[in-house]
């Protein structure tokens, strides 16, 4: 069993500005062109990308799933930090929809940026919250699956940058 103060993570360099990289978390048009699945586009339902503030949206990859935000902080340019969670299109948390796996209903997620000579290097750092013994243990058993997940998001990041400069 891993213990409460173990985290994922997983850090990524782009050649792009740490404005430009911010942006891409901030605005609805950005998110809609780079987060999510690989295999499941997604369309923004809302946004309000302040402290206390939501971003709902859809999945459409073989089957139809929603996501939410929960903003906790917001320190422009350099830290997001927010609740992931899995929604229904109303935008209420529901209970991951994968068969056999007791994952958390919410995921804390702090985004930290830095940026070097127009290189920005991007850290999040990802933990259960709120979450049981076996939810804590399922979330780090799949850590491999989260790494090639989270990989293929940050590749379509790293292409909507490319393009926006």
């Amino acid at each position: 069993m891993k213990t409460a103060n173990q985290q994922f993570t997983i850090t990524r360099t782009f050649e792009a500005p740490m404005e430009l990289v911010f942006q891409a978390f901030a605005t609805e048009a950005a998110l809609a062109e780079w987060w999510g699945p690989v295999a499941a586009p997604i369309d923004v339902i809302s946004l309000d990308f302040r402290p206390g503030g939501k971003f709902h949206y859809r999945m459409n990859g073989a089957q139809v799933h929603y996501g939410i935000f929960r903003y906790t902080e917001i320190t422009r340019p350099d830290t997001i930090t927010w609740i992931n969670s899995f929604a229904d299109e109303k935008g209420e948390i529901i209970k991951p929809p994968f068969e056999g796996l007791d994952i958390p209903r919410e995921i804390l997620n702090k985004i930290t940026l830095t940026e070097v000579n127009g290189i920005t290097t991007l850290k999040l750092v990802s933990e259960p919250n709120n979450a049981s013994e076996n939810e804590i243990d399922t979330f780090y058993a799949i850590t491999d699956s989260m790494q090639k997940g989270f990989g293929g998001t940050l590749d379509q990041l790293e292409k909507y940058l490319q393009k926006m400069q």
